[in-house]
């Protein structure tokens, strides 16, 4: 990308009370969506070969009855009884989503109400689209440091709602969304797991990807509820494939420089997959064997900030990730926005 950003430079953990990834889990609807059934329900040109083809996806998981905050609670529950830990133990929780519940209040308060908490933990939603869950962690590791001692991170949420409620589905992305959310529980270490964290942004790439519901829309004359205020817009998808390259080897460069390592040592390499194609070339960008990554696109789509943790949680739960790997953990939030960290799980 020919920018004028300068991107800043690495700045070391300064992190005396060390934090470690306890336990993840994962909320996903029952409801399998292919190629073939979106085809049919709403009258797109297309087939499921080119679809499977152009971006590599064969299905989706969408929401039928369930709702958000039912996914939520499904992700943090099993991420608690993972490890064994009651709610009420928790500090602090950080949900990273696209589109909540409401605008306020935060998503995350509703979560503890379906939980039955008994305490009024601390609890907040924020938004950083594809990147959000990378923020969200290195905002916990921060908490941990300054005397948390378990900080619930969530990511990911409903993208398929509107396009259900509406019926009038953009045919240009209307393939590529799915509904999941995933939760990680970050807690104390006596030895340091978390070895560096990078975040940064490009605001020259603010109006290539967005959702349009917002004050901007309050400037404009005979404003109409339509369903492409709900839904996300992509100007030029290139722009994104091209973005997650370019910052996904700048990323990797910072953080092996400030963790003193090289890719050889990373055991498995974790990014954002908004396509399969996007996945790939991260992949070959940074000259990684494709078994030291994955990409679960083909079956859950672009789920936002859910994408990389459920490639994490997915490693985990069928023990390819062992205790002690190394990984390097990216997220690239529609150009705009990207992250990464390096630990020890």
């Amino acid at each position: 990308m020919n920018t004028n950003i300068r991107f800043p430079e690495i700045k070391p953990l300064k992190i005396e009370r060390y934090a470690k990834i306890i336990s993840t889990g994962i909320g996903l609807p029952d409801r399998v969506v292919t190629n073939q059934d979106i085809i049919d329900t709403y009258g797109i040109i297309a087939t499921d070969r080119a679809v499977r083809y152009s971006v590599g996806i064969i299905e989706r998981r969408w929401v039928e009855d369930e709702k958000l905050e039912d996914l939520v609670a499904m992700a943090i529950s099993q991420c608690l009884e993972r490890a064994g830990v009651d709610i009420d133990m928790v500090d602090r929780v950080i949900y990273s989503r696209l589109l909540g519940d409401y605008q306020i209040p935060a998503t995350s308060i509703g979560a503890l109400r379906k939980l039955g908490a008994t305490t009024g933990i601390p609890a907040f939603d924020m938004t950083c689209a594809c990147s959000g869950f990378m923020h969200a962690m290195d905002l916990a590791i921060r908490y941990i440091d300054s005397g948390d001692d378990y900080v619930l991170v969530i990511g990911g949420g409903i993208t398929s709602k509107g396009i259900q409620s509406w019926k009038q589905p953009n045919p240009k992305t209307i393939f590529l969304f799915g509904d999941a959310v995933v939760a990680m529980l970050i807690g104390y270490s006596e030895v340091k797991q978390f070895l560096a964290s990078y975040l940064m942004t490009n605001h020259a790439l603010y109006d290539n990807a967005f959702i349009p519901f917002g004050t901007r829309l309050l400037k404009k004359e005979d404003v109409k509820i339509e369903p492409e205020l709900f839904n996300m817009n992509v100007i030029n998808g290139n722009v994104v494939l091209e973005s997650s390259v370019e910052y996904c080897r700048i990323i990797a460069d910072k953080l092996l420089w400030e963790a003193k390592m090289t890719l050889d040592e990373i055991d498995y390499f974790i990014t954002s997959d908004q396509s399969t194609k996007i996945w790939e070339a991260q992949v070959k960008e940074l000259g990684i064997p494709f078994e030291k990554s994955l990409s679960l696109f083909y079956k859950y789509a672009n789920t936002v900030s859910a994408m990389s943790p459920l490639v994490l949680d997915e490693l985990i739960s069928t023990g390819r990730l062992k205790r002690g790997d190394f990984v390097m953990m990216q997220a690239h939030g529609a150009g705009a926005s990207s992250g990464g960290m390096i630990f020890r799980y």
